[in-house]
């Protein structure tokens, strides 16, 4: 059985909240809107937060030092094909604009 870890996040600037349009995926052929994030790479595996920042600032480029109140409110499992899918979702706070 494979685990595949991932890790998502919620930037909110006011009422305002930070997220990606993205066309596709392995799970939907269609676009959508969702949280900021990725797949774990192996020197994440475990610091799921660290993973968080990285993808923030690889698809956002906000530096980890422009977020406030990082912290996890959920993790999700789900198994599918085989795998369990592991996905940890973080919120966050910025005050810088997009």
């Amino acid at each position: 059985m494979e685990i595949r870890q991932m890790a998502t996040a919620f930037l909110s600037n006011g009422t305002d909240m930070l997220m990606m349009k993205k066309t596709g995926s392995k799970l939907f052929d269609f676009e959508f809107w969702g949280g900021i994030g990725g797949h774990l790479e192996q020197g994440e595996l475990n610091s799921p937060m660290t993973a968080s920042y990285r993808e923030i600032e690889e698809e956002t480029g906000f530096k980890q030092a422009e977020i406030d109140n990082f912290r996890l409110r959920y993790v999700l499992l789900q198994y599918s094909d085989g795998e369990v899918r592991q996905q940890f979702v973080y919120f966050g706070e910025t005050t810088r604009q997009g």
